[in-house]
């Protein structure tokens, strides 16, 4: 607007009459000096991560709890308290009393339970849950446990024993119990906290949201994919396998099956050394020879590579129906009684005659969330499923007078208690591997409270009875504690090598109270004249 000089004294006349009325001058225009930095209190602040490693029988126990480092140190002290005091009953945890403030929060996939527990800046979950001793040595396993939760809050890999983790007592589980606190950036990729709670998901490589990525177990069977093969070499049977969003299994499909096609084994394993560009050699995994990550344009994915002896006894159709028609049931589909439930055939140059190939579109309802055995990460033949008669366990047997049925995990082939509940047994079957010496040392050290001696673990292997196991030659080892010990332990345990490499074996284990192990002795032997494999 153009303002004359008439206009302005107008103007500055109307100005002075409204001063003279009592109206005030303007404020001064103010200047702020804005910080670049926010406040402390609203700068993110990092993660903490409290856990425990409980060695029990032939399971290792995790208690563990990752949120905001205020709210998590807040229960630091009573979290600590409340493991080192855990009881077991059958082989779980007891968790009937909590402390104050504490409450049992609702079923998810993996878990044994979640504790609820209230502070005052968040509430936080307690995840409690359980995996299979694997057979190499403790320290090795807390390693890789510790390192993956290292890498979880963004901190690199640690070398000391344990990653840093230290001892820990609690007197109701083997010796070896291990206490892990640890500090990282909030909001690495891989943050256990609930996924993305009050953040933002971060991308993946391909920027492709997570949820677009690998199979999870509330994952719609109708939106999955599967792609397997089914890999006869000698002895064994390799299966190379993938399940995950459709998307991104799709373009997945044909370097998979290129890759197996073209394979190559060295003493009767398979090369993994060069991988296709987007593929990468992944961790370590129960049941597993290997895993390889890959990452597609849709997300990430995992391909298994696993193995089972193949059965002499059997068709290699029926071995091939079985197999493909569990994993149709996997996938929310009905059996098939088309040859190898509809699979068809593979060339691979390197391997045995029969190669298979399945290629799988999920369909009809979800995935059961509360059965880790219907998920992805199940291994070969854990379970069956012939669509004739339904389910067919990998074993079969005759339970012996007094057995009670014990509790099963997505590792245990089978599982029973026996004995009163002051002296009382467990008796298990699982499929795992290890070398023998390591495995006989460990469960010395089990029934001893620690280490033993070199010159023990050589006795026990001399001593240890042959026997034969569905067929197949197999060792028996009766490992007794000392007499002065309260309470004293024994373990009766027999090893039974299921592949030709000797990597994978049956394991059929008796561990508790010695009066009840040792009182058991003929059960344990009829049950394992009993035992048959279905693998």
């Amino acid at each position: 607007m153009r303002i004359t000089c008439r206009n302005w004294s107008l103007m500055l006349l109307a100005c002075c009459v409204a001063n003279f009325g009592g109206c005030k001058r303007p404020d001064p225009v103010v200047t702020y000096t804005v910080p670049t930095k926010l406040p402390a209190k609203l700068v993110p602040g990092q993660d903490r991560m409290l856990a425990a490693m409980l060695p029990k029988g032939q399971e290792i126990w995790f208690f563990k709890v990752t949120g905001p480092e205020g709210a998590v140190d807040s229960i630091r002290s009573e979290f600590r308290s409340f493991v080192e005091g855990i009881e077991f009953e059958d082989g779980s945890p007891n968790l009937k009393d909590l402390p104050a403030g504490w409450r049992r929060g609702g079923k998810k996939p993996f878990r044994y339970a979640t504790l609820d527990v209230e502070t005052p800046d968040k509430q936080l979950g307690i995840s409690v849950s359980s995996l299979p001793l694997r057979e190499d040595s403790w320290d090795e396993q807390v390693q890789d446990n510790v390192n993956r939760w290292r890498g979880q809050l963004g901190l690199p890999k640690s070398e000391q024993k344990w990653a840093g983790g230290e001892a820990l007592t609690v007197k109701s589980a083997d010796p070896n119990s291990v206490w892990v606190d640890l500090v990282g950036e909030t909001g690495t990729n891989n943050s256990m906290s609930p996924p993305f709670a009050n953040r933002i998901a971060p991308p993946s490589p391909s920027g492709a949201p997570p949820s677009q990525a690998a199979s999870s177990p509330a994952m719609s069977a109708a939106d999955e994919r599967m792609l397997a093969a089914m890999v006869p070499k000698g002895s064994d049977v390799w299966f190379f396998k993938v399940k995950g969003a459709k998307a991104a299994v799709a373009s997945l499909a044909k370097t998979l099956r290129g890759f197996v096609e073209g394979v190559k084994f060295e003493q009767g394993m398979p090369v993994l050394d060069n991988l296709p560009s987007t593929w990468t050699r992944g961790g370590e995994r129960p049941f597993r020879h290997a895993t390889l990550d890959v990452s597609t344009p849709a997300g990430k994915l995992d391909i298994s590579v696993s193995k089972l002896v193949r059965q002499q006894d059997k068709p290699w159709s029926d071995q091939v129906d079985m197999n493909v028609n569990r994993w149709r049931g996997q996938m929310g589909m009905p059996p098939s009684a088309e040859q190898w439930a509809g699979a068809e055939p593979l060339s691979v140059a390197n391997a045995d005659d029969g190669s298979v190939w399945v290629d799988l579109s999920g369909g009809g309802g979800k995935i059961a969330e509360d059965n880790p055995k219907r998920s992805g990460t199940t291994p070969p033949l854990a379970s069956q499923e012939d669509g004739a008669d339904g389910k067919a366990d990998a074993v079969t047997y005759e339970a012996p007078a007094g057995w009670r049925n014990g509790r099963m995990s997505s590792m245990r082939l089978a599982a029973f208690n026996v004995g009163p509940e002051d002296k009382s047994a467990e008796i298990t079957v699982i499929p795992a591997g290890g070398d023998l010496r390591g495995n006989v040392a460990r469960w010395l050290g089990q029934v001893r409270d620690g280490k033993v001696p070199d010159e023990i673990v050589d006795q026990a292997l001399k001593d240890a009875l042959n026997v034969t196991v569905a067929g197949k030659p197999g060792k028996r080892f009766v490992l007794v504690g000392e007499k002065d010990t309260d309470p004293r332990m024994a373990i009766d345990a027999t090893i039974v090598p299921l592949g030709s490499d000797g990597t994978t074996s049956l394991f059929i284990k008796m561990f508790g109270a010695a009066e009840t192990v040792e009182g058991q002795a003929d059960a344990i032997d009829s049950f394992l004249k009993s035992l048959k494999l279905n693998l």
